[in-house]
């Protein structure tokens, strides 16, 4: 059995990869809602009460603190037991957009800046903060923790600055450790390896598909820069607005790159009318009030994602497969994410499921499409998809598809497309090679005469097409190496990433000869 039969028959089918690419956001999601907090954490502070204007205390929710109006007072209960653990210096730690009095069983422990009445009176405090706790406060017992919130330096009203309010191992310094960031580092190391590699592939191949995952992946890569230059910076607690919007912009973007990549992906008027829709519905969101400026990104997010994924629902319905046939289990994770925990959504899953879109577009490639008719090409060229959908119905008479025109001297002469059985890049120009040995150079670069779309001719990489009708067969070797075997010897380089469609395209050729003999 020769190599390119082995390949062949150990290509992944569609539904084994819809079950891995499944299972990689399962297991995405595991990991974000168990085991991403790295910080040992003694007590955290969920359930609260807050002083109203009558100065009763009343049962509070933790994510609606936060006003410009007033200081706000709001106040914890803990217990403490007799174990080794409280013996050791300990920390009160506090995280957010504010500054704060702090107070342990009426004492005051430290101040977060200086709470004010206005903007004059106020100091803006670090986002994180540490307290020490004197070790004649952590008697075993009931105790409570008291803090006085002010928040006069934010430019733009937000009901849920009061992030986390901790009791841990002793730290002089507030600012998170970099180990709960591992994760986050980790994924943002890959979100740029993959996004670089996927924008020069889909820029040098003219792969719509890989351009537009790289675009997206750089938009969230910025999302992910502003969420982690809060382990290496503990800024003041305003400049968590500038990193908020660092975030809306990347967020924002990675929208509008899957909406952009559907739109080059699909020529349809229908998918026009959803991608408009969708951005609509965005727009009009923000008539809706909103709480929190996490809960506005979850769902802008969320918003601009669900156009794109509506438009592959629909191809998926008329067998029209691509790897953007696998959306909708990324939208599905991402909603799912959210209301298991919108903060853990935004602090790790967003970007460990981008990861898992980016990458598993590189693992397409080894999927075998050829079962599947309405297969969307892989390159994301809409020309080709209509060539694909016409069937090569070309009009013989039509010079542009059935013949190449060579420019020189003020003279032209025609070549037919059937005489050759490859093209290749030279940069600006084109060699023609026919098939009895000569080469002939073309005026226009190989983008410019794939525009044409000359009959029976695909783009197999970044500096060649071939005639399908010249082709042999498709080899390969370790190292996912590919090339054709060409009716006249001659062999042909394959990117990897376009077997896939070019192993869907000759199954085709092959079964509509076999028909036709």
């Amino acid at each position: 059995m020769s190599s390119s039969d082995k390949m062949t028959k150990s290509a992944m089918s569609v539904w084994q990869f819809a079950l891995l690419i499944t299972t990689a956001y399962v297991v995405g999601m595991f990991i974000t809602h168990r085991t991403t907090v790295l910080e040992t954490i003694y007590w955290s502070g969920y359930e609260l009460e807050v002083q109203n204007d009558e100065g009763a205390w009343v049962d509070g929710n933790r994510f609606q603190i936060g006003t410009h109006e007033k200081v706000q007072r709001v106040r914890f209960n803990l217990q403490i037991d007799d174990s080794e653990k409280w013996k050791s210096p300990i920390s009160l730690m506090v995280g957010g957009p504010f500054s704060a009095e702090i107070f342990w069983d009426g004492e005051k422990i430290g101040n977060k800046g200086e709470v004010g009445n206005s903007i004059e009176e106020e100091t803006a405090g670090p986002i994180d903060f540490s307290s020490f706790v004197p070790s004649r406060l952590l008697s075993p017992g009931a105790h409570q923790i008291e803090l006085h919130i002010s928040t006069r330096h934010l430019l733009v009203r937000d009901d849920s600055v009061l992030h986390f309010v901790w009791v841990a191992p002793y730290r002089q310094d507030g600012q998170r450790d970099l180990r709960y960031y591992a994760v986050p580092l980790l994924i943002l190391s890959g979100l740029i390896a993959l996004s670089l590699q996927s924008f020069r592939i889909g820029r040098s191949a003219g792969n719509s598909l890989h351009t537009g995952l790289g675009l997206f992946g750089f938009c969230i890569v910025i999302t992910l820069m502003s969420e982690v230059s809060r382990a290496v910076i503990n800024y003041p607690y305003h400049y968590h607005e500038l990193r908020g919007l660092l975030a809306w912009f990347g967020n924002l973007g990675a929208g509008f790159a899957l909406i952009y990549t559907c739109y080059r992906l699909n020529d349809s008027r229908f998918s026009k009318i959803i991608l408009a829709l969708g951005i609509g519905v965005v727009i009009a969101s923000y008539f809706i009030p909103m709480n929190s400026g996490d809960q506005r990104l979850a769902q802008d997010f969320t918003l601009l994602t669900l156009a794109p994924t509506l438009v592959f629902v629909v191809l998926l319905i008329k067998k029209r497969i691509s790897y953007f046939s696998t959306l909708p289990i990324f939208w599905l994770a991402c909603i799912t994410s959210q209301k298991l925990s919108t903060g853990l959504f935004l602090d790790s899953f967003q970007f460990i499921a981008s990861l898992i879109l980016i990458g598993g577009a590189w693992v397409w490639t080894y999927v075998d499409t050829s079962a599947y008719s309405g297969t969307l090409p892989f390159n994301g060229n809409r020309q080709a998809e209509n060539r694909e959908q016409s069937k090569n119905q070309v009009p013989a008479e039509q010079e542009g598809a059935s013949h190449f025109i060579i420019r020189s001297g003020g003279e032209e002469k025609k070549i037919p497309v059937s005489d050759c059985y490859a093209l290749k890049g030279e940069g600006n120009f084109t060699a023609v090679l026919l098939l009895d040995g000569q080469s002939v150079l073309h005026q226009d670069g190989l983008g410019t005469i794939m525009k044409t779309e000359p009959r029976n001719f695909i783009r197999i990489h970044k500096s060649y097409a071939v005639n399908l009708g010249a082709v042999v067969s498709l080899k390969s070797a370790e190292g996912s190496k590919y090339w054709l075997q060409m009716s006249n010897n001659e062999t042909i380089p394959v990117s990897r990433y376009r077997v896939a469609e070019l192993r869907g395209l000759l199954k085709t050729r092959d079964l509509a000869n076999t028909t036709k003999a």
